[in-house]
């Protein structure tokens, strides 16, 4: 199926980026025209979600040009869940920021870059060639830069430092990587890829030297963007230091681009034939360490913001899970599962933000009685805290579930470590829930953090409209999870038989006629 106005997810937000430009001291046209911008997007995704809830495939061909020789641009249900999940979570963190950031640190261009980052979070989800989804990773980046510092504290700096220079390094493998397998099979088209990787293991010609190593690096590259064990290291102090606002996106939208990227490429590509023997044991090693070191990490520290953020690492080991078992079902549940830590721990992290704004700090130590204070941050943040832990009927058990499920019979160990991960996820929500919430306050503390770039003003209407939307959305993912495992299902079915996702992309077979000749960048 043919769509051409898949290129409009992207044309949008750059568009809305310029203007925000134009826009630089008027904060409430900006606000606006970043609204529309989210809205129109949301739902030009969902009605594009709902087209291709069957399994079938949205593909759009930049300037005309037939798959493999120009840009493909491709929505299915792989796509089209994380992009409708990440446009859900990207306005509820702009609808916060309304109420958390700072006006000076709103001016610093925060409207164009927060646009911009969704240019390359969406271009991400939505190319279908391997050079094009580095640039969309380059645009992401260069963005979630700007914002990482747009406090300008020292602190922010140096973690920026740090967050800089393992992006750079991970951004250079990834473009040699690119150039090394345009050199191999002369096309860097997924589908082109996917076709001739199939149809040399299966002749038995086998694939060329240096594949395997080539596909490892891939995996550096995309763990490293992901937050994979043991490439993690950046995370924790990263997501500590920045404005709530942008740490609920990051959260929710960053490392889930990289764990996409390994689902989108390694089914299909990067882990056929004798490359599987090497990068499967790597990532069911990487899934055990990712999910327990993690949240034994979140369950040490005693402050709101590194506890949530110790726990993006946990997470993304139960998606690392499904994705290491290679299996329909194990895509699948790591699809839900994915789509449903987006909403969730993002709505944590904005929780966490009229937190710090009542008792003036995230230490444990210094809170309390904040359910007294505001009961509807205490019952918000209390649905999203069992989500993420799991707890029937919620959203994070029907992905738990089947992930557990899956892994079983051939993996036992391994669901034997993601069960034993939920339940010390309980008990560090437990911990925030008691000492945040349950227990009197420990000591009087200024209302403001004073936080760099979190001291927004007195009227919390903003913050609460983004906490609730977020967590109802949590909600209704749990209550409707049949229909979105079954989109998350055909996901499973085109990654492990690309046979679709080719036709889709090369309808009149020049793929197959014409060989490895595209280029796609």
């Amino acid at each position: 199926m043919t769509d051409n106005l898949l290129g409009l997810l992207v044309v949008i937000p750059l568009a809305t980026a310029v203007a925000s430009v134009a826009l630089i001291r008027h904060r409430i046209p900006q606000r606006v025209l970043g609204l529309v911008s989210f809205g129109s997007m949301l739902v030009l995704a969902l009605g594009w979600l709902s087209e291709i809830r069957d399994g079938d495939v949205l593909v759009s061909q930049m300037g005309g040009w037939p798959a493999p020789y120009g840009i493909t641009l491709v929505f299915d249900s792989l796509s089209g869940l994380l992009l409708c999940a990440g446009l859900v979570v990207a306005l509820g963190c702009y609808v916060h920021s309304f109420s958390m950031l700072d006006p000076v640190t709103e001016r610093r261009y925060f409207h164009p870059l927060i646009q911009l980052l969704i240019v390359g979070v969406n271009q991400c989800f939505l190319t279908g060639d391997l050079f094009n989804l580095f640039v969309g990773f380059e645009i992401m980046l260069m963005a979630s830069y700007g914002l990482l510092v747009i406090g300008g504290s020292r602190r922010q700096l140096g973690q920026a430092y740090k967050y800089l220079i393992l992006n750079l390094i991970a951004s250079t493998v990834f473009v040699v990587c690119a150039g090394l397998v345009y050199g191999m099979f002369g096309t860097l088209n997924l589908a082109d890829l996917a076709r001739i990787v199939d149809a040399r293991v299966a002749s038995g010609e086998g694939l060329p030297p240096g594949f395997v190593g080539v596909s490892v690096l891939l995996l550096f590259v995309f763990g490293a963007k992901g937050a994979f064990f043991p490439l993690w290291f950046w995370l924790p102090d990263t997501y500590h230091t920045c404005p709530v606002p942008v740490a609920a996106l990051f959260s929710g939208l960053l490392t889930k681009v990289g764990v996409y990227a390994v689902a989108r490429t390694f089914p299909l590509i990067f882990a056929v034939g004798e490359a599987r023997d090497v990068v499967t044991p790597l990532l069911l090693v990487s899934a055990a360490v990712t999910m327990l070191l993690g949240v034994l990490g979140a369950v040490s520290q005693n402050n709101v913001r590194r506890i949530l953020a110790v726990h993006v690492i946990s997470q993304v080991g139960y998606m690392v899970f499904g994705l290491a078992l290679m299996t329909t079902a194990g895509l699948a549940g790591a699809l839900y599962y994915m789509v449903q830590h987006m909403v969730v721990k993002s709505s944590l992290f904005l929780c966490c933000g009229v937190m710090e704004r009542h008792a003036g700090s995230d230490d444990l130590d210094r809170l309390g009685g904040l359910l007294k204070r505001d009961r509807f941050l205490g019952v918000a943040f209390f649905v999203a805290a069992m989500s993420l832990v799991g707890l029937p009927p919620l959203s994070g058990f029907f992905g738990k579930l089947v992930l557990v499920r899956e892994g079983w019979a051939d993996h036992w160990w391994l669901s034997v470590v993601a069960l034993l991960t939920g339940l010390l996820t309980l008990v560090s929500m437990l911990k925030i829930w008691t000492k945040g919430f349950w227990l009197p306050p420990a000591e009087q503390a200024p209302p403001a953090p004073g936080r760099d770039g979190d001291t927004g003003s007195g009227d919390l209407r903003g913050a609460y409209a983004g906490i609730g939307f977020l967590v109802v959305v949590a909600v209704l993912i749990g209550l409707a999870a049949e229909p979105i495992y079954e989109i998350a299902f055909h996901a499973g079915e085109q990654l492990t038989d690309p046979s679709a996702y080719i036709r889709a992309v090369d309808p009149h077979g020049l793929i197959a006629a014409g060989g490895a000749t595209g280029g796609g960048g």
